[in-house]
């Protein structure tokens, strides 16, 4: 039984790289795009992703190894990915992927909670508050 199935795809302007229909049968898809990640190759790299999500039975893997740059709107593309793996209950799994795009890509996801949930604060019960406020730790006996 195959689990795993690469995909790779020169993400540049012309590419119209398409699944393999062989892919059905597979738990995880691997994308490997290549290249600038950005332009009109955003658009080919959403669709082969959301088709990903949709023909995987658990999830996507994104290999970002090859990729030399990354435009804003391919971070904003990754983040509508994550959000319809959420929906689909499956996994994105990202590889190599530099440390501009993991801080855009983490303040993307914020806004876009923000959108959908309002202001969020991770809040803990009142003495886990104090504790990390360090009040409880003045309170202890030494």
């Amino acid at each position: 039984m195959k689990t795993a199935t690469t995909f790779t795809a020169s993400v540049v302007s012309d590419s119209t790289a398409q699944l393999d229909p062989e892919t059905t049968a597979s738990n995880t898809i691997v994308l490997q795009p290549k290249g600038c990640l950005g332009g009109i190759a955003v658009l080919d790299f959403q669709t082969n992703l959301e088709q990903a999500l949709e023909t995987a039975a658990l999830g996507v893997v994104v290999d970002m190894q090859q990729v030399d740059a990354v435009a804003p709107e391919a971070i904003a593309a990754l983040a509508r990915g994550l959000e319809l793996a959420a929906i689909l209950g499956k996994s994105i799994v990202l590889h190599s992927i530099d440390l501009a795009s993991r801080k855009g890509l983490r303040a993307e996801w914020r806004i876009s909670r923000e959108i959908c949930f309002g202001p969020w604060g991770d809040l803990f019960e009142v003495e886990f508050e104090q504790f990390l406020s360090g009040e409880k730790l003045r309170s202890l006996p030494c």
